[in-house]
């Protein structure tokens, strides 16, 4: 595949904070297969069990949720996203689902009341966060006491080397992002860093490091 332009790379970036219309489904779909072992490995970092009510923010497409409402009985998934786009794709995509629902939102308040959520999980939103630890603050208020957030990230080591990052990026670290979670009140149980190799959102093959950190309330 050709080098991306700049113009071609800030496109993209913008796609990934907020994919909307028809270059945003074609990036949804691609950011589907390029992160399917990282949601799969957050989800799993959940352990979720019967009777659970899940909470992800930034789902896009949705096309994983299937993955996670057949690992117990009596699940409740709510899905929240800034992109009107991917909400109208992620409510297609789960149809056939009647314990499911996807909701439009500001990325700046999570419109639930306190104390609702059992497991929490979000993969590769966090360097979108306008204000972190007001954010995480909103997450906590959202969970269940003794409830389980999971987040899945690439770290800064990887970031620092990827061409769109440089647009609309904020770029975090594990210790960045224990920081956040640690100063809205959360316990930070575990993170988990590994290397993967993927086709990227460019189309080029990379190598990268994944990271999925868990925490409690």
């Amino acid at each position: 595949m050709e080098k991306l332009t700049e113009t071609e790379l800030e496109q993209l970036a913008s796609h990934l904070r907020c994919p909307d219309g028809s270059s945003g489904i074609e990036v949804a779909d691609v950011m589907n297969s390029t992160n399917a072992n990282i949601i799969t490995k957050t989800i799993n970092s959940l352990d979720i069990s019967i009777g659970d009510t899940i909470l992800e923010i930034g789902p896009g497409n949705g096309k994983h949720v299937s993955e996670l409402i057949n690992k117990a009985n009596d699940l409740s998934y709510f899905g929240i996203d800034i992109s009107e786009t991917m909400i109208t794709e992620a409510k297609q995509n789960n149809s056939q689902y009647n314990n499911t629902s996807f909701q439009l939102v500001n990325g700046e308040n999570i419109p639930f009341e306190d104390n609702i959520f059992s497991k929490v999980f979000t993969v590769n939103t966090i360097y979108f966060w306008e204000n972190p630890i007001a954010y995480a603050t909103e997450i906590a208020r959202v969970m269940q006491p003794e409830g389980i957030l999971s987040i899945g990230f690439i770290p800064e080591s990887t970031m620092r080397k990827i061409p769109f990052a440089k647009y609309g990026f904020t770029m975090q670290s594990v210790p960045s992002v224990i920081a956040i979670l640690e100063k809205s009140g959360l316990i930070v149980l575990n993170s988990t860093l590994e290397t993967e190799k993927i086709v990227g959102n460019s189309g080029n093959a990379i190598e990268r490091e994944i990271v999925v950190l868990t925490a409690k309330k």
